[in-house]
Order: C-alpha cells, then sequence, then structure tokens
C-alpha cells in the first residue's frame, strides 16, 4: 500500500471517497494520532488522489456529498410483508410461529397441554388425558381446532408454515380471506377428528399438515369441477404430496427418525377438502358467458 495524503483529522473526506470509488480507483482511510491517512495500491494511483484532492481544496472540482448509509430498513421489510394482501393466510402463520414459541416446539409440555385435543392435566412427569365428553363438557371448546396449532420440531413447524404460505396464498388471492378462513376451521376440525378417532391411541398430536392436505384436496377438485377457477399448483406438487402420504402408512418415516406421522388428519384433511372443493366448484361456478 502507498501512503498518499495526511489529511488533519478534522476534514470530511467521505466527497472525496466517494468520487474516487466512482471513477474506480480503489483506496482506504485510516486515522492516526489525529490525523487522517489515504492509502493507495500504487505511487501512480497515490498521485491522482494528490491531484483530485488538490483541485477541491483549491475549489476547482466540485465533489457531491456522498449519500447516506443504508441501515437495515425494518420499516420497509415490514411493509414488503403481503399482511395486506393476504392477511388471512398471515394470521394463521402467525398464530402458528407463536404457539411455536409459547410450547417450546412441543417441548413445554405444561403448554402444550392448553392446545391438545382432549383436556390434559400434567402432574410431574405424569399426564391424566380426559375423555372427549369430559373435554366438551368443560367447556373447552377451541380444542377441537387447535392442533392445527402445534408443531413438534423445527423441520415440523418450517414445512408446513412453508407450504401453508405458498398454498394459501394461492387460495386467498383466487377466493378471498373469508374462503380461506372458512377451509381451514373446517379441514381442520375434520383432520383433527379424524386423528383422534382413527390415529391410534395417543392423543397429543398436531400440525398444520392436515389442513395442508385440506388445501390440495380443494384445490384438486375445484379446478376438475371448474377448469376457469385455476390455482397454479403444479401436478408434480399433488403427485408428491400424495406419495408423501403413502410413505407415511408404511411406517418408515418413524423408524428412520422422522417422527411419527398424523396419516390420519392427513387422509382427513384431504377428503375433507376434496368435498368443500367440489361443492364450492358445483355452487359458485360462474356461468359462462
Amino acid at each position: 500500500m502507498y501512503r498518499a495524503l495526511v489529511i488533519p483529522g478534522h476534514k470530511d473526506l467521505s466527497p472525496l471517497s466517494y468520487f474516487l470509488y466512482r471513477q474506480g480507483l480503489p483506496h482506504k482511510i485510516t486515522e492516526e494520532a489525529g490525523q487522517l491517512v489515504i492509502w493507495t495500491a500504487s505511487e501512480e494511483q497515490g498521485d491522482v488522489v494528490k491531484q483530485v484532492y488538490s483541485d477541491w481544496e483549491a475549489g476547482l472540482l466540485k465533489l457531491e456529498q456522498a449519500p447516506a448509509r443504508q441501515g437495515v430498513n425494518v420499516e420497509g421489510i415490514i411493509k414488503s410483508i403481503p399482511w395486506r394482501r393476504f392477511p388471512v393466510t398471515m394470521l394463521f402463520l402467525a398464530a402458528c410461529l407463536v404457539v411455536a414459541v409459547l410450547t417450546q416446539l412441543g417441548e413445554n409440555i405444561g403448554m402444550v397441554s392448553h392446545f391438545t385435543f382432549v383436556k390434559i392435566k400434567v402432574s410431574g412427569p405424569y399426564a391424566y388425558f380426559a375423555s372427549l365428553a369430559q373435554t366438551l363438557d368443560s367447556g373447552e371448546y377451541w380444542r377441537l381446532l387447535s392442533p392445527i396449532f402445534l408443531h413438534f420440531g423445527i423441520i415440523h413447524l418450517a414445512f408446513n408454515m412453508l407450504w401453508l404460505f405458498d398454498l394459501g396464498r394461492r387460495i386467498e388471492f383466487r377466493q378471498g380471506g373469508v374462503h380461506l378462513f372458512g377451509l381451514v376451521i373446517f379441514t381442520g376440525l375434520l383432520s383433527n377428528f379424524a386423528q383422534f378417532v382413527f390415529g391410534g391411541d395417543t392423543a397429543i398430536f398436531g400440525g398444520f399438515s392436515g389442513v395442508i392436505y385440506g388445501f390440495l384436496g380443494y384445490c384438486l377438485a375445484r379446478e376438475k369441477i371448474d377448469p376457469r377457477c385455476r390455482f397454479g399448483v403444479p401436478p408434480a406438487i399433488y403427485g408428491f404430496m400424495l406419495v408423501w402420504l403413502a410413505i407415511g402408512y408404511t411406517g418408515i418415516l418413524g423408524a428412520i427418525g422422522f417422527g411419527n406421522m398424523a396419516n390420519a388428519a392427513h387422509s382427513g384433511g384431504l377428503v375433507s377438502g376434496l368435498l368443500t372443493g367440489a361443492l364450492a366448484g358445483v355452487f359458485l361456478r360462474k356461468p359462462e358467458s
């Protein structure tokens, strides 16, 4: 490095530095003993810097002020999130994230117990499960839906949130937020009931994947009955999710560390989505002009 110039430390060199960078002249400015030192890669470049500085000081060269350095525009980032365009999609996504934090992704059993399908009483290392009738008699009707917000592990959460963000926006854009909200409630309820009744003896289950399969079933049936209503879901996605559903029933995913799949919830969500999509395709189909 070549020591090109030594300048009093009170001097604002930002216009000079901005000009040099715009001219493609690499340099570095350091502070030494209260003075500013401009370094260049070679003596020839240093001579250029000296001449530019001299002309600037003499008033022969006008240099524009360097633009303010942009920090992280938090306000711009928040505005870029599609809250207004897809409020219902973002509402459910935010709710899942909040519950994930509260329950520590399923690690905090005390918090998890507030979102399970049936009422659970935790006492030390033991958990006591109420029946569905006892749960409903106590007035805790939210439990019929709340398991869709539970997620167990970061992969489980990320996988479902990506699908919610993609498919939810497609449906909300085409059908509106109220339609999407009703679809989530209906497929969520049916997928939870299916998992509780047919999913084995466990009372702790959760995840948005039953609703995701409901979204897929809805889009598939709606497009088949009403071809003018297109959601733009690639056919390969339908194939992948159906194969994933079939693999879940083999039990191999749990054996290789993916955990137990809520297969009944997936099937219940898919069937309820197909039913809803078929009904919407028949009754909401626009007449051909």
